[in-house]
């Protein structure tokens, strides 16, 4: 519909083929879904990583500021702004939207993966709960595996075509890595 030649030149194919498809309009409308659905998908960070930094300062993995909270409000301010930094850095080098995009998802897929594989892990720990009236997932372990097989094409699918950025993005997930195993001790230490 929208020929080789823009396809292999153009960086908004959905806008694109929407405006060819339902018109002018129908891109300018598309446009502003993206923009909600971005908006939503950092609310979500927002609410989320911060959290995350909280609990892994409840496991002595980051430092005990990061878990504490505001008084009057109970937000993580410590967390916060550190995340916000980080994501203030990633805008400010990738200066592209496309750019921002890949990355973000690159590294969204190893924790996707990740977490939809700890599945098989929990489940064979909790066997003996098997037959006790909790939740069973229908199709077990083809969805899991579906799943993991769709983001493991998404990651292999960015490193082919972003390779310099998905380096980047290892090498990022790499030092954080590192981080926690150079804290991790610490925090076996503490249970012990």
């Amino acid at each position: 519909m929208i020929g080789f030649e823009e396809l292999k030149t153009s960086k908004n194919i959905a806008a694109i083929m929407a405006g060819k498809i339902f018109g002018i309009n129908a891109e300018r409308v598309l446009s502003i879904f993206l923009f909600l659905s971005v908006l939503g998908y950092v609310n979500v960070l927002l609410m989320s990583n911060p959290r995350v930094m909280a609990a892994m300062s409840e496991d002595k993995i980051l430092p005990v500021s990061f878990g504490k909270r505001n008084a009057g409000t109970e937000v993580l301010n410590t967390s916060l702004s550190v995340f916000v930094a980080l994501c203030v850095l990633i805008v400010f080098w990738a200066k592209e939207f496309d750019t921002i995009l890949s990355f973000t998802i690159f590294l969204d897929c190893f924790g996707m993966i990740l977490s939809a594989g700890s599945i098989f892990i929990l489940r064979k720990k909790t066997a003996y709960l098997d037959n006790s009236g909790i939740y069973i997932m229908k199709l077990y372990p083809l969805l899991p595996i579906i799943f993991i097989a769709a983001y493991s094409f998404v990651a292999i699918s960015l490193l082919v075509t972003e390779t310099k950025l998905s380096l980047i993005g290892l090498a990022v997930l790499a030092g954080f890595i590192g981080i926690y195993f150079i804290a991790a001790p610490k925090q076996v230490a503490g249970h012990n």
